[in-house]
C-alpha cells in the first residue's frame, strides 16, 4: 500500500533506526535494586543499587547515584558511585562526580573538582596490568 508515494511498510522501519540513537533515560525518581543490563546507551538521573551491564555509554547524571559494579563501554560520572567501574574504552568523572571505588580503564579522564577515592587499572577491561619486570637481570 503506497500513501503519498511512499510505501507505509517502510515507515515503521525508519522509527526503529531513530529509536537507536536515543539513551535510555532513568529519570531522578526511579529506583532500581538489582541489576541493570543491555546493549543501548543509560543514562540515570536516579538510583541504582545492584549491578550494571552495559553493551554501550553509561552516564551518571548529576542527580545519579550508583551502589554497585559498572561495567560499560564508556562511563561518564556526574553524580556519586560507589562500586568498582569498569570501561572498554573510557571512564570520565567530571567536576560534579564522585567516585568511591576501583578504576579498570585504557583510559581515564578526572575533572578538576571531581571526588575519586579507589585505585586505578590502565590495562582496560580485558588484560592484566603490565608488571614491571624489575630491571635487566
Amino acid at each position: 500500500m503506497t500513501f503519498f508515494g511512499k510505501n507505509a511498510l517502510s515507515t515503521p522501519e525508519k522509527d526503529s533506526s531513530r529509536h537507536d540513537v536515543r539513551p535510555t533515560y532513568l529519570g531522578p525518581k526511579v529506583l532500581i535494586h538489582g541489576e541493570l543490563g543491555g546493549d543501548e546507551e543509560v543514562v540515570l538521573d536516579g538510583r541504582l543499587e545492584g549491578r550494571v551491564q552495559v553493551g554501550k555509554s553509561f552516564r551518571v547524571g548529576s542527580t545519579g547515584q550508583v551502589r554497585g559494579e559498572v561495567n560499560a563501554r564508556s562511563v561518564s560520572i556526574a553524580g556519586h558511585v560507589v562500586g568498582d567501574v569498569i570501561a572498554a574504552e573510557r571512564v570520565e568523572i567530571l567536576p560534579t562526580g564522585i567516585l568511591e571505588g576501583n578504576i579498570r580503564s585504557p583510559k581515564i579522564v578526572i575533572a578538576e573538582g571531581a571526588q575519586f577515592k579507589g585505585r586505578v587499572d590502565m590495562a582496560g577491561p580485558d588484560g592484566p596490568a603490565n608488571e614491571p619486570d624489575g630491571g635487566a637481570g
